[in-house]
């Protein structure tokens, strides 16, 4: 990426961490639900501000994604989306918003937002090493199990056992300890 004024280093070991910590998802999501969706929240948030800017200020940047991507990938980077690629990351960028979004709900609205986050990460993970690749796959994975196992809460719900204990959240849990339960 020419755009980037990172050393390559830099963006190595951003690469690292971010498979690190995609790994690291997978096992947050079926112990630390409630911190994994605020993770993906946050994750899905942030990439529709910095591909809704970078859409409207400099959207020639999305040309580099060619460079690591697999040969079917390269050729509609550098042909058909070329001609179209503002609007186009715009809607992407309006999806991953939805995405964030539907991270806080529960039942069908949650497991509809980590289906498309699923259909979202395989869908830039043949784009390679700038999408640092295999962490899509890793957060396809952990986007799964959340909404097989753990899409009866909204985000700020507490467990139906905490109600039963009748025990404030506040006596015996901090605010870290019930986002992460």
């Amino acid at each position: 990426m020419n755009f980037y004024p990172f050393s390559p280093y830099f963006l190595v070991g951003v690469y690292i961490i971010a498979n690190i910590l995609a790994f690291l998802l997978i096992f947050a999501s079926t112990r630390y639900p409630k911190l994994t969706r605020l993770f993906f929240l946050l994750l899905f948030g942030w990439a529709f501000w910095i591909n809704s800017s970078m859409a409207i200020d400099s959207p020639w940047v999305y040309q580099d994604y060619a460079d690591s991507s697999i040969p079917l990938y390269k050729k509609f980077i550098l042909g058909t989306f070329e001609a179209i690629m503002t609007p186009m990351v715009l809607i992407i960028a309006a999806g991953q918003a939805l995405l964030a979004i539907l991270m806080t709900l529960k039942g069908k609205l949650f497991k509809i937002g980590c289906w498309g986050g699923i259909v979202f990460c395989l869908a830039v993970s043949p784009i390679g090493s700038y999408a640092a690749f295999p962490a899509t796959l890793f957060m396809a994975i952990a986007l799964y199990l959340l909404q097989r196992d753990h899409n009866h809460l909204y985000i700020w719900e507490r467990h139906p056992e905490d109600l039963k204990k009748g025990v404030p959240s506040q006596q015996n849990k901090t605010r870290a300890n019930y986002l992460i339960g």
